[in-house]
């Protein structure tokens, strides 16, 4: 996934300019590094479920409070996730050429920019 996030970057195909990548470890090997966050995929992990764990660290100031809420989200970042998820799934499952291809101009036309922020 973090190759996905790298090459749609390098295409200039995603909204939000952070300070470094999402997924920067797309170096790493297929395990464990760094902190262990505990969270509800552990027991699956435990039994040998491949998993994909994504979580924000650190932690967004309204974690799990009454202010977690949808007026607390980056646009932006949002919509750059959907796409790399996206992708990732698309190549994931070999999807290619099973739709039709665009112009870069009907492209844009179909991906609508969010502009306002309302809870989910």
């Amino acid at each position: 996934m973090a190759t996905v996030e790298s090459r749609l970057r390098d295409m200039l195909k995603l909204r939000s300019k952070p300070g470094r990548q999402f997924l920067g470890d797309f170096n790493k090997l297929p395990h464990l590094f760094g902190n262990f966050i505990q969270d509800d995929h552990v027991p699956f992990m435990a039994r040998g479920v491949e998993i994909l764990h994504i979580i924000p660290t650190p932690f967004p100031s309204v974690w799990h409070r009454m202010e977690d809420d949808g007026q607390h989200l980056d646009l932006e970042t949002t919509d750059d996730w959907a796409i790399i998820v996206t992708a990732f799934v698309a190549e994931w499952m070999d999807l290619e050429g099973f739709f039709p291809s665009m112009s870069e101009s009907q492209a844009n036309v179909v991906r609508k920019e969010t502009t306002s922020k309302t809870e989910l």
